[in-house]
């Protein structure tokens, strides 16, 4: 049944005709139906919801550090990398990868506030590298932030110092945790050179897990009561962007992410600081995993062949008579639409003496 409002606008349905008002339009549409899916399209379901975890995941990891300054498109953007990422896998194929078998130079240089970039606000480029050690260095030249740093705050005299910040984070989406493996930060006035200088993370990478190297700057002012610094940053300056990232080189035993997380959980307690180790809540992407492969032991136990990749039916001449099918249906339904409108013309009502009545179609 369908109602139409104060406004003249039907709003319900009407057998297998949904009407709908959307910006001061009158919108029919068909009542969503509901499709069986295809093995291949379940896959992808899986794989994109794997995606977006893994996601969620790595901002809720850097959060602390880009707080709520960042652009509307940001969350678009991680997902779209994290995507190509994954999907980038030269290793595993389709619902057998995540994260750890991806290519991670996708996440390279993705922004955080495209508004602010880090590669704009900084007129040289930090140099991130793994020594012989393994550790993450990162080398930076000689620096005059007059010249060297572009930001809105130019001749503005509240500005007394820049701190330029880099963040190390290790993540094992298969142990499902991570850890804040350090933090690297320089001080300097608005004026005068600081001498090149190399950046070396010599804290202990835990076991399987792939790093990912965050890099800011803030402006700050001296603040005449406390004698501190404090960031000037805000939603429309706050240069924040991933310049670096690294597989992992080994694997973890299982167990290994809960047992380390308890630990160092003891660790903070006793000493008083916050926990560097944090259990992904709620990260579901092994249980994906772990449903596909099930599935195709499965299928590979009753001897049935393995549909991975695509849909049974996907040849070219099939898949050419589907798109044929698909346009008919769509030219038979404007034809009905048409054929309505002409109808409601000719047998147009005054719909001022029906607002607030409840009509029958």
């Amino acid at each position: 049944m369908a109602v139409i409002d104060s406004k003249g606008g039907i709003h319900g349905t009407a057998g297998s005709v949904v009407y709908r008002s959307y910006r001061g339009m009158n919108i029919v549409q068909g009542r969503p139906r509901h499709f069986k899916q295809t093995e291949a399209s379940r896959e992808a379901a899986g794989e994109f919801g794997l995606i977006s975890q893994a996601s969620k995941i790595l901002r809720e990891a850097f959060r602390p550090f880009y707080h709520h300054f960042y652009d509307g498109g940001m969350v678009n953007r991680m997902t779209a990398a994290v995507s190509r990422s994954i999907r980038g896998s030269r290793s595993r194929e389709r619902g057998d990868h995540d994260l750890h078998d991806g290519e991670l130079s996708f996440l390279e240089g993705l922004e955080f506030n495209e508004d602010s970039k880090f590669s704009q606000a900084l007129q040289f480029k930090p140099q991130v590298r793994r020594n012989e050690k393994g550790q993450v260095t990162i080398s930076l030249p000689e620096i005059d932030p007059r010249r060297d740093f572009v930001t809105p705050f130019k001749g503005h005299y509240r500005v007394s110092g820049y701190r330029l910040s880099f963040v190390l984070v290790g993540f094992n989406f298969r142990e499902e945790f991570y850890e804040y493996i350090g933090e690297k930060k320089i001080s300097m006035e608005s004026s005068g050179l600081n001498a090149a200088s190399q950046l070396v993370f010599e804290e202990e990478v835990p076991k399987g897990c792939l790093l990912l190297v965050l890099g800011m700057l803030e402006c700050t002012a001296a603040n005449i009561y406390t004698y501190e610094q404090e960031p000037l940053n805000s939603k429309d300056f706050n240069p924040v962007s991933l310049i670096a990232a690294f597989q992992s080189e080994d694997e973890a035993e299982a167990g290994y992410g809960e047992s380390r997380a308890l630990a160092n959980l003891e660790e903070a307690t006793a000493s008083g600081i916050p926990p560097r180790t944090q259990i992904m809540a709620g990260y579901r992407g092994n249980s994906v995993l772990a449903s596909r492969r099930a599935w195709r032991e499965k299928q590979a136990s009753e001897g049935e062949p393995l549909t991975r990749g695509k849909s049974a039916g996907l040849s070219d001449p099939e898949r050419r008579q589907l798109q044929q099918e698909m346009e008919q249906r769509i030219r038979e339904k404007l034809r009905q639409m048409r054929e309505q409108s002409a109808i409601a013309k000719e047998t147009t009502i005054d719909t001022s003496k029906l607002m607030g009545k409840r009509v029958k179609f």
